[in-house]
């Protein structure tokens, strides 16, 4: 390949059939649509790599309106997982004889370099959304960003849009969705693309069987049923359905730790609980935390042991910890009522009631104060009405990571619609807190104002 003439013009089909790529009917309908922001939540299986990685392919034969050679990212939430994509591309361009006429023709995952600039101008390059400085100041003619699901919308909305905007470049945001919130991008996306009105968003949901190639039975393919055999309801319809379900992954979906964790300090004009949950081979947790004239809520501190008994916990524990002296009461799980008493009787303190109830309606309390308020007033002014100290580790991680939806029906224990009782002792503890706190019996919140206060850095 001597010489490159590029044209402003390409037929997708012919340049597919011409590089050996038949895309498949829901594939096509992708591909061919012409939307600038087109957001794809696909099944497992699907095929969303092809379609992302030759969509991007295609880019190098064309030139963009400005009549220049185009240049675009693909960005994952991790550089590896941009590899998939960037390899379609890879293989395809090597089988042109691209790489020798390219300044760079690279393919490094470890050494984090997977970059293609051609002689004649294009360029591909990956990057990961974990270093979102690297995404500033580019101006873009397309970008692919792949495993949308786990991305954070403000990737899109703080860094690709702007970098998008000079050349009018496009997006196309793929991947199995994650969590139902507009913390993901995949979902934010998804949602776009539906709303009526919106000339420059498009929007699917591919669920697996629609890849008629990796599953010729289609719904009824063995594949998919022996998945769905094994898979509950809601993890059937994320992975395979590619639907965005409440009750799957992480249970805390609205948590955000960019958003949730902040360094605190104890504010003396406030009065000081604490909340706990009462383990022996599993946690035995105490939360301390204080609440403002407002009713946001601070967890301050953490304190995680195991094989520890209630006395054990009170003496070497909580009593020697600088904020023990300022406790007025603590909110406990009102199934241990011996656990209970030793704890007032070695602090002290008293130990308030209404703690208990359904676990839906706890988690219900958490996940509403864990939300951005007020809805209508601009992002830089929304507050959630929870923050954590990051001295809280384990917390922290069983908010983000740890509190899970049964994903197989083995992991199924007592009524589907309930979580997995594991990794969530500590929010646990502080649902206890919540509902005691902010409910009294046959009545409603009792503190509903929803005015924010600054939280103390």
């Amino acid at each position: 390949m001597n010489s490159v003439t590029i044209p402003k013009v390409l037929r997708k089909d012919q340049y597919f059939a011409g590089t050996g790529y038949f895309p498949f009917e829901a594939q096509q309908e992708v591909h061919y649509d012409g939307t600038r922001n087109r957001a794809l939540s696909n099944g497992r299986r699907w095929g969303k790599t092809l379609v992302g990685g030759k969509d991007a392919e295609v880019t190098c034969w064309v030139k963009n309106k400005l009549d220049q050679p185009q240049r675009g990212w693909i960005v994952g939430p991790n550089y590896a997982d941009c590899e998939k994509e960037f390899r379609v591309v890879y293989d395809s361009l090597k089988k042109l004889d691209v790489d020798t006429v390219s300044s760079k023709f690279l393919k490094n995952t470890e050494n984090g370099n997977m970059h293609i600039v051609t002689n004649w101008g294009w360029d591909l390059e990956c990057k990961s959304a974990q270093h979102p400085d690297s995404l500033v100041g580019e101006g873009l003619d397309f970008v692919l960003l792949v495993e949308a699901g786990r991305l954070r919308r403000s990737t899109f909305t703080e860094y690709i849009r702007p970098a998008l905007s000079d050349k009018r470049g496009w997006s196309l945001m793929t991947g199995v969705p994650e969590i139902a919130t507009d913390i993901s991008l995949l979902y934010w996306g998804y949602k776009r693309g539906q709303e009526s009105g919106r000339k420059t968003w498009m929007s699917w949901q591919m669920p697996s069987w629609t890849n008629t190639v990796v599953f010729p039975g289609g719904r009824q393919d063995p594949e998919i049923l022996e998945a769905e055999e094994d898979l509950t309801e809601d993890e059937f319809n994320r992975q395979y359905g590619g639907k965005f379900v409440e009750r799957v992954g992480r249970v805390m979906q609205e948590w955000d730790s960019e958003i949730h964790v902040r360094k605190l300090r104890y504010n003396p004009d406030w009065p000081l609980y604490a909340c706990c949950d009462y383990g022996w081979t599993n946690w035995y947790v105490w939360l301390w935390v204080q609440v403002d004239n407002f009713g946001n809520v601070y967890i301050l501190d953490e304190i995680y042991r195991k094989q520890t008994d209630s006395e054990d916990m009170a003496d070497k524990w909580i009593k020697p910890h600088p904020l023990f002296p300022a406790l007025a009461a603590f909110y406990p799980d009102p199934a241990e009522p011996d656990d209970t008493n030793i704890l007032v009787k070695h602090l002290g303190v008293s130990a308030r009631t209404n703690t208990g109830g359904e676990l839906k309606t706890r988690l219900n309390l958490i996940r509403s104060a864990l939300k951005l308020k007020p809805q209508d007033a601009p992002k830089e002014l929304q507050r959630p009405s929870l923050l954590v100290d990051p001295k809280c580790t384990t917390l922290i991680w069983e908010m983000s990571e740890g509190y899970r939806w049964p994903e197989h029906k083995s992991d199924v224990q007592g009524p589907s619609e309930l979580p997995m009782d594991k990794d969530n002792h500590g929010p646990e503890a502080l649902g206890r807190f919540f509902k005691g706190y902010f409910t009294v019996v046959g009545d409603q919140t009792r503190r509903s104002r929803q005015r924010r206060a600054k939280y103390r850095r």
